[in-house]
């Protein structure tokens, strides 16, 4: 165990980092209101384990020449802020090859989510203890007991990583590893900015004047440039504007819920809009909306249906459920499916999924045809 708290010390050491390309990672971090602020980092060698004190050191980013090599591969345990800390101390975007044991042993059984020490029995038939996993990693000096645990962390990783490997590639699916574990660690994407009718459960107690308006309003914002979404009001905001017709923008500012700041040409236009389209209703022409159903037996069946697949499925080719069908793909699933069919979801499906998981989620339809969703969702 190497205890680098110098930039001397880093760079005698720094050869060491040169000479190979996997790295056996962890790291130790103080995460509160203010942020997350990194203590030690613990990184493998062959037999040598290196402990980097990220609060002494000055210059990390000198080593960002080799873990930040494209052929250079990290192992870690449930590493996903790991690999934002580090990325951030090494001034990088984008991690090398990844490999994490967490989602290894999820890609060969029914567990997502398992700590380090379980796997380690499970796979190497060692017990540890977490004596100092409370401990606080802000102090200095860090006493040895401490920096041993640390250690601890990264030592058993090889062996782990090794059997994890062999484990994998006797099921063929030791190369989808780095695939599986880019996409765990993506950040999450943005949810859609896109208004619907369906956005207003309440759009059908409105009146034909008052729902013309609403329907101005939700073309009228989804035609807006990306910054001027942001000033406008939310949907519930939205839906009492519609109901209120303020003829003007000084009547639109004493609504509650609108900011001060949403005002000048974008709230003139908003005023405008809504006042010409309920204008144009006529109740004599104009269908209102009925109420959106809060489920429906349909609804019901198909979400069972979902969720008997997702077991089926991932029992079939022996892979966690939560890794196979999270719960955004189950939630883009149910919308293919009630919209499109099964069918078509299946032939959607892509990346490793589509190599891991298509055949057996084709004979899952086979044997279990969908149900039909209710229309109105």
């Amino acid at each position: 165990m190497h205890w680098v708290t110098n930039d001397g010390e880093l760079a005698e050491v720094l050869p060491k980092f040169e000479a190979t390309s996997t790295y056996f990672i962890d790291t130790e971090f103080e995460s509160n209101k203010r942020g997350t602020r990194l203590s030690v980092i613990q990184v493998g060698i062959d037999e040598d384990v290196f402990l980097l004190d990220a609060l002494s050191l000055t210059n990390l980013e000198r080593l960002a020449g080799a873990l930040l090599r494209p052929k250079a591969l990290w192992v870690l345990h449930a590493g996903l802020q790991d690999v934002a800390l580090l990325l951030d101390c090494l001034a990088g975007t984008t991690a090398p090859r990844l490999f994490d044991t967490q989602l290894a042993w999820a890609l060969l059984g029914p567990e997502a989510s398992v700590s380090l020490s379980y796997l380690q029995f499970r796979v190497l038939g060692l017990r540890s203890m977490k004596t100092h996993q409370a401990d606080d990693w802000m102090r200095r000096p860090l006493p040895k007991a401490q920096l041993q645990y640390a250690a601890a962390d990264v030592e058993h990783l090889p062996a782990l990583y090794s059997a994890l490997s062999e484990r994998l590639a006797e099921k063929h699916r030791l190369d989808v590893v780095d695939e599986v574990c880019r996409e765990a660690f993506a950040p999450p994407e943005p949810p859609s900015d896109e208004l619907t009718l369906e956005s207003f459960r309440h759009a059908w107690q409105l009146e034909p004047p008052n729902q013309a308006a609403l329907q101005f309003v939700v073309r009228w914002y989804n035609a807006l440039p990306r910054p001027d979404k942001v000033r406008v009001p939310p949907p519930k905001t939205l839906l009492a504007l519609v109901s209120r017709l303020p003829r003007s923008t000084k009547d639109l500012a004493r609504i509650k819920g609108v900011s001060p700041q949403f005002n000048g040409p974008l709230a003139n236009a908003l005023v405008q809009g809504m006042s010409r389209a309920a204008a144009r209703a006529s109740s004599a022409d104009f269908i209102q909306l009925d109420p959106i159903p809060y489920t429906t037996f349909e609804d019901l069946r198909l979400e069972a249906w979902l969720n008997y697949m997702r077991a089926e499925v991932s029992a079939a080719v022996e892979v966690a459920p939560e890794l196979a069908f999270p719960t955004r793909l189950l939630k883009r699933a149910r919308e293919i499916v009630a919209e499109r069919g099964a069918a078509h979801w299946c032939e959607s499906l892509e990346g490793w999924r589509r190599t891991l998981l298509r055949e057996a989620v084709a004979e899952y339809l086979q044997r279990h045809p969908a149900p039909v969703a209710s229309s109105a969702t």
